[in-house]
């Protein structure tokens, strides 16, 4: 434990793999649930039993039973509940992984009420080699006297005992939600489809202009303004679109901009078809979570200044209410196509954010890559063991086959307690 209080549970130190499954500090829970053993290897007890070892949602089932269980019990450590958790972000091979996934995860005894936002997306390759399924995400340690428990902002009831996901969740300061332009009844909702017969309008462009309004929409329950934007993370289907996005976001949060992550996808739950790309055929061109002040909490927010600052519509770092947010990162251009070098000098353009906060990577409690090779996932956790030499933090890696910077190897984020 440090000085800020930050703990860290299931952590794993082969040599090849550095990190831990889940670190908390300020009530706050980041988390990272795999397949991954204490041998840093796809477990054992993760592996379909026979005859269904060629079934992939047996696989996903597998898998999925092992983490979830994995993860309460880790919760449980850290004073917390899988009621707890605020905001999950769910990763899978393939689109046929998710249903059992959620069979499994939603089902008695898991995540059955007090359900947390979440987005999915199929992202293609994870790790461990083998892996069908890969969660991250965010809890709380409660603390009802303190007033520091989930709150579901404007919920019906009715409705939101229905939902598979919660629409809305607020801890204190803090209030998250996801957009995804469906309607959830026909697929691609109405307002964004954009025509292919018509040479007018852009579908990544309607997608994020309809994401603006509906995000400030959503904020606005919670009492607040496109200012209180503190972090997002974009699924983007195509990274060639990311322009276009940045052009819509722009215009609708203004100049200060908010620090953020973009995370490739291969695809979305609409449709559920595999390879599906575009409006014409039935598939969307982004998904998006949002973390955002409310106001009336007494929280302020800070930009911070630092590498990565007006890398497209994003700010090195945004810091409020204990926590700093730092943007996804790359290397400088003169030693890309070196996974080593470029993970290194990325962890050091981290520690340069944090700095500028008041803080430094020994608080770090989630750290997020995406690198182009499953191979180069050592060199994250070797920076990363360079940068932090104990109590790691929670890390997720997600293969890419593309990233928006076509030269670059990788790109990491953080999350790191400022308190």
């Amino acid at each position: 434990m440090t000085m800020s209080g930050r703990r860290v549970a299931g952590t794993i130190d082969t040599g090849d793999v550095y990190m831990s499954k889940a670190a908390s500090a300020g009530g706050w829970i980041f988390f990272a649930a795999n397949a991954l053993d204490s041998r840093g290897r796809l477990a054992d007890k993760a592996r379909p039993s026979a005859p269904y070892e060629l079934s992939e949602p047996a696989r996903s089932r597998a898998q999925t039973r092992y983490f979830m269980e994995e993860l309460r019990d880790l919760l449980r450590t850290l004073g917390s509940s899988l009621t707890e958790l605020v905001q999950l972000e769910q990763y899978a091979s393939r689109k046929t992984h998710v249903d059992p996934y959620f069979k499994v995860a939603l089902g008695a005894g898991l995540v059955d009420r007090e359900k947390p936002t979440a987005a999915t997306a199929q992202t293609g390759e994870l790790l461990p080699e083998g892996a069908a399924i890969s969660v991250a995400g965010i809890a709380i340690v409660p603390d009802p006297a303190k007033g520091w428990r989930k709150e579901y902002p404007g919920a019906d009831p009715a409705k939101a005992a229905a939902r598979q996901f919660s629409e809305m969740v607020a801890v204190g300061p803090y209030a998250f939600t996801t957009y995804f332009p469906t309607d959830q009844v026909t697929g691609i909702d109405p307002a964004v489809r954009t025509q292919d017969w018509n040479w007018r309008g852009s579908e990544i462009g309607s997608e994020a202009t309809f994401g603006v309004k509906t995000l400030t929409e959503k904020m606005a329950v919670a009492g607040a303004t496109p200012a209180d934007l503190v972090h997002y993370t974009l699924y983007l289907a195509d990274p060639a679109d990311l322009f276009e996005f940045d052009l819509a976001w722009k215009a609708g949060f203004g100049d200060a901009a908010p620090a953020r992550t973009v995370i490739p996808a291969k695809g979305f739950a609409v449709p559920r078809r595999e390879g599906a790309l575009g409006h014409a055929e039935g598939a969307l061109r982004m998904e998006l979570q949002a973390r955002f002040l409310r106001p009336d909490k007494g929280a302020t927010k800070q930009i911070v200044e630092g590498p990565g600052h007006g890398f497209g519509y994003q700010s090195a770092g945004v810091k409020a209410a204990g926590l700093l947010w730092i943007s996804s990162q790359y290397a400088p251009a003169n030693v890309m196509g070196n996974a080593a070098r470029e993970a290194d000098a990325i962890l050091g353009q981290l520690a340069e954010v944090a700095r500028n906060a008041a803080t430094d990577l020994s608080h770090t409690l989630r750290v997020r890559a995406i690198v182009k090779r499953a191979a180069d996932a050592g060199a994250v956790y070797a920076a990363l063991k360079k940068a932090v030499p104990k109590d790691p933090p929670a890390v997720t890696i997600l293969v890419a086959a593309q990233l928006p910077v076509p030269a670059a190897s990788l790109t990491i984020d953080a999350v790191v307690h400022a308190g």
